[in-house]
């Protein structure tokens, strides 16, 4: 009788044991969108190398590559994108002084911007007699051409490029592609600068999708992403000034020809960089 018990106690012991770790190694429900991803699921996504630069949808709308949570819509990455572009721009025209257009694009301040409490006197002070001295640069190579700036704006190349694939969804061999940045042409060999001061979060080398780049973090929770480099000259950890000279363009990764990927992001959501280069950048014909 006490064998029969033991064994019972042991059964039922194993199965507790078996429902408590199926329980543990698969979630009841998965997140319905990108937004519903848990702090320690996007650490997962980055410890696992997930660094996707587009997303793509069969006809039915139904994510085929690319996705960084279960089984997403098409409509739910797109009302993402759209929200967190809004935000985006609010957050330029309310904390850093942007100009908002009537066509929707917003424009940097071409001055800086002393906020002035409204109700308190304010007591003038004489300019100083000589300009304060710019922030010293971290790097030994730079571009001179780019302004102080802890907010990314500006073309990283340094120069006018036209750009050859936008943000945001393209139809491409009856599917839809979703786009997390914009590319500029460029010859394999084009020197590439940080467009604001800040710290090399991440180097890629050989990644599958995106090659050889590297991801900024810049201030205000900004990031600026880079893909399919021929060479990265900067390491993680690495501080770089506004200007600073990071790699060349080249044609690695998940690439058809030489290329830049440049990709803004505002709390580690991709918005569209358009916002943050010069306007007077066109389409390639």
């Amino acid at each position: 009788m006490q064998v029969r018990k033991k064994s019972i106690f042991f059964i039922v012991l194993f199965c507790c044991c078996a429902m408590a770790q199926a329980s543990f190694l698969q979630p009841a429900s998965f997140p319905k969108t990108v937004d519903d991803l848990s702090f320690t699921d996007r650490m997962a996504l980055k410890a696992a190398g997930y660094e996707a630069f587009e997303s793509e949808y069969d006809s039915n709308g139904n994510c085929i590559s690319g996705c960084a949570y279960s089984k997403p819509r098409l409509e739910d990455e797109l009302d993402t994108m759209e929200r967190w572009n809004a935000l985006a721009k609010q957050d330029l025209v309310t904390n850093h002084h942007y100009t908002a257009n009537p066509d929707g694009s917003v424009t940097p301040p071409s001055e800086p911007v002393t906020p002035i409490v409204p109700d308190i006197p304010v007591t003038p002070t004489p300019p100083p007699e000589t300009p304060p001295a710019p922030r010293p640069k971290t790097c030994a190579q730079y571009n001179v051409s780019f302004a102080d700036n802890d907010i990314p704006y500006g073309n990283p190349m340094g120069n006018m490029a036209c750009i050859s694939s936008p943000y945001g969804p393209r139809k491409l061999e009856g599917k839809t592609n979703v786009h997390h940045g914009i590319d500029f042409r460029a010859v394999i060999g084009t020197p590439v600068y940080a467009p604001a001061n800040g710290t090399v979060a991440m180097v890629f080398v050989q990644n599958k999708t995106c090659g050889n780049g590297l991801v900024i973090e810049h201030s205000g929770g900004y990031s600026t992403k880079y893909c399919h480099f021929e060479s990265v000259v900067v390491s993680k950890g690495e501080k770089v000034s506004s200007g600073c000279f990071i790699g060349k363009t080249g044609n690695t990764g998940h690439s058809t020809g030489p290329h830049l990927h440049y990709a803004v992001l505002k709390d580690g959501h991709p918005v569209d960089p358009i916002n943050f280069i010069e306007p007077e950048h066109k389409r390639c014909k």
